[in-house]
């Protein structure tokens, strides 16, 4: 780090990039269905192939590059096309080392693939279940060595891993550091951070870095190598791809050839600091690769498993095995897009597509396969802005999709006639299942995207999110489609009948939870703002009436003791909340490299105004009962101790009173 500019902002980043980078993928309507809509009215007008003329390639992605890396200050990026067995097109944009005036070289430079490791890791879980070693359906508990709570009566599988359907919440405490001394050794950060159950598994769909870093682990456990050297052995190596790898630190051949890393502050590009997170992390994203050799990768699975021609057959799995890997494992509709084993269903335009998106802070990339047309592209950027580009759906997928494979034409529906009647119980507010429940993270959902649902009373609902509206309308019970357009939502309803969780089509790793009134920000936040405002008129106050005694001296009489004890009980909850919000900006953002001392501190200030609090509501019927100042003051002083009450309880829902970590 360089300076206390760029540790505030890497701060903030790091906090919130898990957070915003997924929802922003329901941005607003788009041209992408399922592979099983098929019901609806959709014409194909002469759709074409593809890219067929490698010039005529160039000249679009030139443009495109031109366009996205300038709006987005993009210092650097490169994108590797393969088809028909072959790589197809390479090219580097921009610069790999800025100072250094370095290009982009799309054979040597190497990128963060951030979660696009997540498909070696899962590639070669598959190994392992060819070679009879592991069972996806067989309880994980049974390859490790510390065990996964017993939550629910059905185990976690590594299927349940390779779909995200674990039913784990989502922790980011502690994932990285800026100091590579202090990384935990391997199967300590695991085995100390197991996230809590809080569904059953197979049910419901919520991103899990831990469930991929799980996996890894038992690849490490079950082959006898460390994660890193077992993908370097059985699938880098194999494939040729030399410019490529699962290590941390960098070998040392490798390191002239990492790309710097850029974030756009003050009007100027900053270096980005290099972050390390713990080796039991490495399957959830540690890789490094160019375009060219995740070109290998990606042939390797268009082949079925198979790299090269028949003379030079280089095999990693068998045909059947990576079929098996790109078929549906979890889907929360027949008619709905949802995951493979690993790759998630990102169809669009007409087209059968699977692929990954991957964050390696600042850099982002994705990974996009179209079996049916033997083609392949990944791309890869080297600074922070591009978190605009790799969502599935949108950025370089719609660019790419709407100039290769226009989307064909959809006719529009009209709401059934008998839907008003039932469409309240939609309505509400739901925020997604990538959150956690248990800890003093929950609180990050109040800043996390909430898709409301309203009932405009026209036959449709409407979805309201911070990224655009959207009318949609029901075809079959609880199964929905965009009124102008192909995208589709189902809701599911609880063992009570009531709707309990909202799906789409643009996020089929993850679901939305119905949340109540009393979980939402719009209720939350206006709670929050109205009581800080009230303990800091209590300060205000009691500033005044210090400045008065000072003037007056002993002209002013003195409160009796239990009403000046009141008075400073007060006084001392109020700036008590509001350090703790101070402190909650200062520190809370750092907790993904840990929770500081200060934030501990912090927290405890929370806990001892909660007991001041109690106090302070004896002093309430105390100062009603024997009259304590005006009658006026008395009201402002409930309703100081009304705010405080308040207060207490948003701590204890956010989980935020006490140590929760």
């Amino acid at each position: 780090m360089k300076n206390k500019n760029q540790v505030a902002v890497l701060s903030k980043l790091c906090a919130l990039t898990l957070l915003t980078l997924l929802p922003l993928a329901i941005a607003a309507p788009v041209t992408a269905r399922g592979q099983g809509a098929t019901s609806e009215k959709i014409s194909v007008l002469n759709q074409p192939s593809g890219p067929t003329d490698a010039g005529e390639l160039e000249t679009f992605l030139d443009g495109l590059f031109a366009q996205d890396m300038q709006k987005n200050h993009i210092v650097g990026a490169a994108i590797a096309i393969v088809k028909d067995g072959r790589l197809f097109f390479a090219k580097g944009y921009g610069y790999a080392d800025l100072e250094n005036k370095s290009s982009v070289d799309p054979e040597r430079t190497l990128f963060k693939i951030g979660s696009v490791t997540k498909l070696f890791t899962w590639t070669a879980v598959m190994q392992l279940v060819e070679q009879g070693k592991l069972d996806l359906d067989a309880d994980v508990n049974a390859y490790l060595d510390f065990r996964i709570p017993d939550t629910y009566p059905q185990p976690i599988t590594l299927k349940h891993l390779m779909a995200h359907t674990a039913g784990f919440e989502d922790l980011h405490v502690g994932m990285v550091t800026l100091e590579t001394e202090k990384l935990a050794p391997s199967h300590e950060w695991l085995a100390r951070h197991i996230p809590a159950r809080v569904r059953p598994p197979g049910q419901v769909a919520g991103y899990s870095n831990y469930g991929a870093a799980l996996a890894g682990y038992i690849v490490a456990r079950v082959s006898g190598q460390s994660y890193s050297q077992y993908v370097q052995e059985h699938i880098l190596d194999p494939l040729g791809m030399k410019n490529a790898t699962a290590h941390w630190p960098l070998p040392s051949a490798l390191r002239a050839h990492e790309s710097v890393g850029y974030m756009y502050n003050a009007d100027a590009y900053q270096t980005f600091p290099q972050l390390s997170s713990h080796p039991d992390l490495y399957p959830a994203g540690v890789m490094r690769a160019s375009v060219t050799d995740m070109a290998r990768f990606m042939l390797m699975h268009l082949q079925d498993g198979l790299y090269g021609d028949a003379a030079t057959e280089i095999r990693i799995l068998h045909a059947a095995t990576a079929r098996q890997m790109h078929g549906t494992l979890y889907a929360p509709h027949p008619r709905m897009l949802g995951n493979a084993y690993g790759f998630f269903e990102f169809d669009d335009n007409g087209q059968r597509v699977i692929g990954h998106s991957g964050s390696g802070e600042p850099m982002e990339s994705i990974l996009l396969l179209l079996p049916d047309q033997n083609l392949g592209v990944f791309v890869a950027y080297n600074s922070l802005g591009a978190g605009e580009l790799n969502r599935q759906h949108f950025g370089f997928q719609r660019a790419f999709f709407d100039h290769y494979y226009p989307a064909p034409g959809i006719e529009p529906l009209e709401p059934p006639s008998d839907f008003a009647a039932r469409a309240e119980r939609f309505t509400g507010a739901y925020k997604w299942t990538m959150s956690s429940y248990t800890t003093l993270e929950k609180y990050l959902a109040l800043t996390g995207p909430t898709i409301y649902v309203t009932n405009p009373g026209d036959g449709a609902l409407l979805l309201e999110s911070p990224f655009g509206n959207w009318r949609i309308v029901e075809q079959e019970p609880l199964y929905f489609r965009q009124v102008d357009g192909p995208f589709h939502m189902t809701f599911r309803e609880d063992e009570q009948g009531r709707i309990a969780y909202l799906f789409t089509d643009l996020t089929p790793m993850m679901a939305f939870d119905k949340v109540q009134w009393y979980e939402t920000p719009g209720f939350n936040l206006p709670l929050l703002i109205t009581s800080l405002l009230l303990f800091l008129s209590m300060l205000v106050v009691a500033l005044i009436r210090f400045i008065q005694r000072l003037r007056q001296g002993a002209a002013q009489p003195a409160w009796a003791w239990p009403i000046r004890t009141a008075f400073q009980v007060v006084v001392l909850i109020s700036a008590l909340n509001l350090l703790f919000i101070v402190g909650n900006m200062m520190w809370g953002e750092q907790i993904v490299f840990g929770i500081p001392f200060a934030y501990k501190v912090t927290l405890g200030l929370g806990v001892l105004s909660a007991a001041l609090t109690l106090v302070a509501l004896g002093f309430v019927v105390l100062a009603w009962k024997d009259r304590y100042w005006s009658a006026v003051f008395r009201i402002y002083y409930t309703l100081v101790i009304c705010a405080a009450v308040a207060f207490v309880w948003f701590l204890n829902q956010w989980n935020l009173l006490g140590w929760r970590y």
